[in-house]
């Protein structure tokens, strides 16, 4: 077994072979079910006219369940579907025959998270290992932490009239306002050889944990019951519940085989062409993966400008066989920045990360209204009332999400690079994390 392969096979074997789940549920889960396990409802007095009321607001067909659905897909695909370290490498070589030495063909360690044109030489190995800490703040401009997330549970219509004016109790509402501490660590294994000067092969193996903290203040809006205010209760009396749960798990995600050709040979100006292949080896039902293979095709331009080097990298990513109820949205992909040696051992790295998901779900607060009847007596006409309350809504446009990166990259010694680096959310657009760090150390032999 060749050199390569044998490095390949070590690094997955490494691999667990199922994530470590902390609790009997999935991650993906997590929302609706301890909602419909939390909001519940005491049983009327004895004695009482009216029927059971415990389960009437979580129907599984209702509005809000299914906005919550929608809003565990985009919450899933984005948390799964993490930036990966470039391939290329912090160093770039090219084989003198007439010397028979390998050369540095670019006085720049290169870009972090997009990818240059330059190959890391034929035989070469580039071996990195790479840390993020992810605290997710806000979707689409909702804080997460704060309770920007509203929902609003809607009675049940237990006589299929296909009205909640009756029975009269069916226009109250619950209202619930929603918090989430939502974090991720993700460390990679990245490897990447050069099988020619211009072909390079590679791979990225990253062991996710993620963890979900939840908390829902619910509140009974007696639209239509003020006036009879034992229908509807929470157990233990009141018409007030907080309801919490959290969850974590840990494993391996979504890796990632990858392929860079070069079509230029000039020193100074590169094009090439990428290839990434994401294999849906994370359990997506713990948010560790998309649940879905995708195959991403992208093109790459750079430059060696003396000490500064831009580059340009734009594609398109399929995704493919998506497991049962998992919707995974094809991407547009699109990154330019540039990196400049300040000296020798020292490299500024800046970029632009957009990403355009297509045809998914996004979500948003809007104000509804609702209308009930006061009025308990069937034979007479209804009394309507109504309120306005903030109601989590889904919608299937493109979402357009953009990031920013700076960092820096260290040679200490040899061929051995550090990098520090700093994600951070440019607009208003997906899930974001305000600032994410990054840290890396590359290896190349």
């Amino acid at each position: 077994m060749s050199r390569p392969c044998r490095l390949f096979v070590s690094l997955f074997a490494l691999l667990p072979a199922a994530p470590l789940a902390a609790q009997g549920f999935n991650l993906r889960d997590l929302l609706t079910d301890f909602l419909r396990e939390g909001i519940i409802l005491s049983d009327p007095p004895p004695g009482s006219p009216f029927p059971t009321h415990s389960h009437h607001f979580i129907a599984e067909d209702s509005p809000e369940f299914l906005a919550l659905q929608d809003f565990n897909n985009q919450i899933a695909n984005q948390l799964s579907s993490f930036p990966l370290a470039s391939s290329s490498g912090g160093f770039s070589y090219t084989y003198d025959p007439k010397l028979g030495v390998f050369t540095r063909t670019s006085d720049s360690f290169g870009p972090i998270y997009a990818e240059r044109a330059d190959t890391i030489g034929k035989g070469r190995f580039n071996l990195g290992l790479n840390f993020s800490h992810f605290t997710f703040d806000d979707i689409n401009n909702l804080s997460l932490r704060d309770g920007d997330l509203r929902l609003v549970f809607t009675h049940e219509d237990i006589n299929h009239d296909g009205t909640n004016f009756q029975p009269f109790f069916e226009g109250d509402v619950i209202t619930a306002q929603l918090f989430l501490k939502i974090q991720s660590d993700i460390t990679a294994f990245v490897l990447t050889y050069g099988v020619t000067d211009r072909f390079d092969i590679g791979a990225a193996i990253p062991l996710v944990s993620i963890s979900i903290d939840a908390q829902t203040d619910a509140t009974i809006q007696r639209l239509a019951t003020a006036a009879n205010p034992a229908i509807h209760t929470f157990v233990g009396g009141g018409s007030e519940a907080t309801i919490t749960q959290s969850g974590s798990a840990t494993g391996v995600g979504d890796v990632v085989l990858r392929g860079k050709y070069r079509f230029t040979s000039s020193p100074k100006l590169g094009f090439a062409l990428g290839t990434d292949v994401r294999l849906p080896t994370g359990d997506y039902r713990d948010l560790l993966g998309t649940g879905a293979l995708e195959v991403r095709a992208y093109m790459i331009g750079s430059a060696h400008l003396g000490a500064f080097s831009p580059h340009l990298n734009a594609g398109y990513t399929w995704a493919l066989h998506p497991a049962a109820s998992v919707s995974v949205a094809d991407e547009i992909n699109y990154t330019g920045g540039f990196d400049w040696a300040l000296s020798p051992r020292f490299t500024v790295v800046v970029d632009a990360i957009g990403r355009t998901f297509r045809n998914t779900q996004s979500v948003q607060v809007v104000d509804a209204t609702f209308f009930a009847n006061t009025n308990s007596n069937p034979a007479q006409p209804p009394t309507v009332v109504s309120a306005e309350f903030p109601r989590l809504v889904t919608t299937t446009a493109n979402l357009n999400t953009l990031l920013g990166s700076v960092g820096f990259r260290v040679n200490p010694v040899g061929n051995l690079l550090l990098t520090v680096n700093g994600l951070f959310s440019i607009g208003k657009k997906g899930l974001r994390d305000d600032f994410t760090p990054t840290v890396a150390i590359d290896y190349a032999f």
